[in-house]
């Protein structure tokens, strides 16, 4: 399995079962759908796995921190879906300290510490100065990404619509919501939680190729269409699309709340009524105004 983890095509693998896969069904919100399962006996590579060469140094390497080697792979620009699946399997950080890595923490880990890794350089970088709007939507999820100009702050408010996948039972809009001003945050996000550090590692990519900051309020809006989880992997997918297209640049704030409701089915009312962050927004006055 770990030679499989760290190669960067897929690897042809044959799987001795024990017994006949069970016919069920394992759906919850802390790991990946899981189908027809049945114990394994063994399995075997019918070919040899093909390994990048920065991955089979860092993998061989007892002695580099796992933060090191994480960034050192992202650097390198190896997928971060394969960065994930080497941190997971244990095949990262110093001889004594390797161990297996739980999927949704190996993705978190992997999506934070690249995504605070460059916004120490993005925070001196200058202001964006006017407003941009992204958008984008992906098999019930829809992401709208308003950057304002200001110093980097980060919120994701997120909307689930009656008969979506985490809101199946309910007739009524749920939401969940966190955020961190420019300091960053300590604890972790756990109302939206991997799909925050998620949408922020594509943000602080964007910033870092255009070397620009911003003032970050995300909406996304789960839709009845997604009625199976499919992983935080599409969303960062999702997220890195939305922000390689030519952004929409509103007038006003007003004007971008508005064109964003164009395009979402939950009043965007009830997403602003969330957000902290454009509570604030201007209401602090800035250094530059006493001089």
């Amino acid at each position: 399995m770990q030679e499989i983890s760290i190669a960067h095509k897929p690897v042809s693998t044959e799987f001795f079962l024990k017994k006949i896969p069970r016919k069920t069904f394992e759906l919850n919100k802390y790991g990946a759908t899981i189908g027809n399962p049945a114990p394994l006996e063994k399995a075997r590579l019918q070919e040899n796995p093909k390994v990048k060469p920065k991955v089979d140094y860092l993998v061989s390497d007892t002695d580099a921190k796992s933060i090191d080697s994480i960034l050192e792979m992202h650097k390198a620009k190896i997928l971060t879906s394969n960065i994930i699946k080497i941190l997971s399997a244990g095949l990262l950080g110093t001889e004594t300290r390797r161990k297996l890595v739980p999927t949704r923490w190996a993705i978190t880990a992997t999506d934070d510490t690249i995504s605070k890794q460059l916004l120490k350089k993005i925070r001196y970088y200058p202001e964006i100065n006017e407003i941009l709007l992204f958008h984008g939507d992906y098999v019930g999820n829809h992401y709208e990404i308003l950057l304002l100009p200001d110093k980097f702050s980060f919120e994701v408010i997120e909307a689930y619509a009656s008969g979506s996948v985490w809101n199946v039972l309910s007739n009524n809009v749920k939401f969940s919501h966190d955020f961190e001003r420019f300091n960053g945050r300590k604890k972790y996000a756990y109302e939206v939680t991997g799909a925050y550090y998620t949408i922020k590692l594509c943000l602080a990519e964007y910033f870092e190729k255009i070397k620009r900051q911003a003032y970050c309020i995300i909406f996304r809006e789960e839709r009845p269409e997604y009625y199976a989880p499919l992983g935080v992997g599409i969303l960062r997918q999702l997220g890195r699309e939305a922000l390689t297209k030519k952004p929409e640049k509103p007038e006003t704030i007003e004007q971008a709340l508005k064109i964003m409701q164009s395009r979402m089915m939950i009043p965007i009312n009830q997403s602003k009524e969330k957000s902290v962050l454009l509570k604030e927004y201007g209401q602090q006055k800035r250094l530059q105004e006493f001089f």
